[in-house]
């Protein structure tokens, strides 16, 4: 069976738009611009230290007035679980490496709860219908 070629009416429609697409005029460009500073690393401290402080940022956003019953239940799991989870990793002695990256986890999920807690306090989140 002999290959067939396509009709000359999309030959010819597919040579226009490919010479259409190939040229363009070359964009000018200034100087780059200076690099992005790197992000600050944070003061890290013990694994221990630095999990214990989500915990206690957890308990404090639980405070918050403006949290719904569910919300409140939902951060009693998370208080739970998070203690029962680094009572385990202290019991396993993790390498130093493993203990610096669960550190600095520990140090970011702080932050982001504190975070919460903030909004939290700005008021109650808008009622979905």
């Amino acid at each position: 069976m002999r290959p067939t070629l396509p009709s000359p009416r999309v030959a010819i429609f597919a040579v226009a738009i490919l010479a259409g697409c190939a040229h363009r005029d070359p964009v000018p460009t200034g100087p780059p611009p200076p690099a992005l500073p790197a992000n600050d690393v944070p003061a890290l401290g013990t694994m221990d230290a630095e999990c214990e402080g989500l915990v206690k940022a957890l308990e404090a956003y639980r405070t918050c007035p403006n949290l719904e019953d569910l919300d409140v239940q939902d951060l009693d799991a998370w208080i739970e679980r998070a203690q029962r989870d680094f009572a385990a990793s202290r019991k396993a002695n993790p390498e130093p490496n493993a203990q610096g990256a669960i550190a600095e986890a520990c140090h970011k999920a702080t932050d982001s709860v504190s975070a919460a807690h903030e909004r939290c306090a700005a008021g109650p989140r808008p009622k979905v219908d």
